[in-house]
């Protein structure tokens, strides 16, 4: 398999403290379709991630890097880390709370080489909330525009500005600003997002997906209080 045919995309992890999460976006990436990969993990956290990340040595490529937790660098500067210690021809968002189907990459690849874009998204999504009355109810989300942490995309200089939050959403908009960017329209079973109670939004943020959209709130307005069961959504 040529490099020429499977473009090396460097998949970038920014995490700390939880080693367990990371270790399942770590297996889904080992799983995955696509042959040229690499996963670039900055990590400013206490926890030593050793242990595990042997579990995948010849498996995954990684780049491991431990930094010193700075108080005036945030998610967004660390990402920026990520980015320039990545390798690779395509970067992708590869955070380590999530769960990604093992087609996940290689659908996302093709798309964006077969339109000839510089950049694709997934415009839905699957939501799992680890509450009991959604536990085994995931349910879909539409990203209108675009979920920004699915992008994936051509090396570029664009950066993540340094916040806490809502840097994944400027960045999209960076990226779109300088080239192509596409946003898939079927693909929603290939990144579930997750909220486990330690998310950087609360779960206030995660539930109001489903009342996102004009369709979703009537339908939504329409479980809860004619039917009476949310679930019915």
């Amino acid at each position: 398999m040529s490099s020429t045919e499977h473009p090396k995309v460097s998949c970038l992890m920014v995490t700390a403290n939880r080693s367990k999460l990371a270790r399942r976006a770590i297996e889904c990436l080992a799983r995955q379709t696509w042959p040229n990969l690499e996963l670039v993990i900055v990590d400013d956290g206490e926890e030593d991630y050793a242990p595990m990340l042997e579990q995948f040595a010849g498996r995954v490529e990684i780049q491991h890097h431990r930094i010193e937790k700075k108080d005036d660098v945030f998610l967004g500067g660390l990402r920026n880390i990520s980015l320039d210690k990545a390798t690779g021809d395509f970067c992708m968002q590869w955070d380590d709370d999530e769960y990604y189907h093992p087609d996940r990459v290689e659908k996302q690849m093709k798309y964006l080489l077969d339109k000839k874009l510089d950049a694709v998204v997934l415009r839905f999504a699957l939501m799992h909330l680890d509450v009991p009355e959604f536990v085994n109810n995931p349910y879909r989300i539409d990203g209108i525009d675009g979920i920004p942490g699915t992008i994936l995309h051509r090396k570029s200089s664009v950066r993540y500005p340094n916040q806490r939050r809502s840097e994944d959403t400027r960045y999209m908009e960076g990226i779109a600003g300088q080239g192509k960017l596409g946003a898939m329209e079927s693909g929603s079973h290939l990144f579930i997002r997750c909220f486990h109670g330690n998310n950087t939004w609360d779960r206030k943020h995660f539930f109001g997906k489903l009342k996102r959209t004009w369709g979703g709130m009537f339908h939504y307005w329409k479980a809860k209080y004619l039917q009476g069961d949310i679930l019915n959504h």
